[in-house]
């Protein structure tokens, strides 16, 4: 059973708000929703195994492009806690206003500022930007080194329907970029090292999103906010028991 409470919060309660906490509350919000939103998908992606090979590449291929977004999501989500908070008079006056959880993850993602890391890495090359043409003739070259890969690869995958065209070889390029970005020889590796830095900083993200919240409500409304139940789901599904396929019958779409 899923009990889903709303709080209420007006326009007259923002506008008791300065102009700079109320624009911190709703980007962290913003920020929070996006980045649950993206690794809730990631999570569903990576759910079972595909047997058959083309669906296994392809979907494999479609994860990788959801855990960039969602790096570069979580990564301006950083930017936004660093340069809005910590660096702010604002962040030192409600630094002690925060709970122990919230304090706590805002602690852990601290230990992320100032640094290059591999989220900063593919957020500027990888996720929302595209790469240099030196750093995509590096990842051809990586990816052309060796054995190559498969013959499979270095290949585009067509149908009639627009949402099932997949360019596999710019993809497969492109994460022996990523790779090469964060100093990894194996692509393989270098995706479990990136899907291994994603729980613990959408947690931490969401914890401190939330504890800030509790302190602005703390300072401005006391107990005067109450949670109503809104609604009550039993039949939500198990996010375990997701799957997020690659092709789809596009019916009333345009087709190619």
């Amino acid at each position: 059973m899923l009990n889903i409470l709303r709080l209420p919060v007006t326009k007259e309660h923002l506008l008791k708000m300065t102009k700079e906490e109320r624009s911190l509350f709703l980007l962290l919000g913003y920020a929070s929703n996006q980045v649950n939103a993206l690794w809730k998908l990631v999570t569903i992606l990576t759910n079972g195994e595909e047997n058959d090979p083309v669906k296994q590449r392809l979907e494999g291929a479609q994860t990788q492009i959801f855990v960039r977004l969602t790096i570069g999501a979580m990564r301006e989500a950083l930017k936004l806690v660093e340069g809005r908070f910590v660096k702010r008079p604002l962040g030192r006056e409600y630094l002690p206003l925060l709970d122990a959880p919230a304090a706590e993850a805002l602690d852990r993602l601290k230990m992320r500022f100032g640094k290059i890391d591999m989220l900063t890495v593919i957020r500027d090359s990888y996720a929302f930007h595209h790469p240099t043409i030196d750093e995509m003739e590096g990842a051809f070259q990586k990816a052309s080194s060796n054995d190559g890969g498969e013959e499979a690869d270095w290949a585009i995958y067509f149908n009639d329907a627009l949402l099932n065209v997949f360019f596999f070889v710019s993809d497969f390029v492109l994460v022996h970029g990523m790779a090469n970005a964060i100093g990894e020889p194996d692509v393989n590796e270098a995706h479990k090292r990136l899907l291994g830095e994603l729980a613990p900083v959408a947690h931490d993200l969401s914890e401190f999103s939330f504890g800030f919240a509790a302190a602005i409500f703390r300072k401005y409304f006391g107990e005067e906010l109450l949670m109503t139940l809104v609604a009550q789901f039993k039949d939500a599904p198990d996010i375990d028991d997701l799957r997020y396929p690659f092709f789809v019958e596009t019916p009333g779409l345009r087709n190619g």
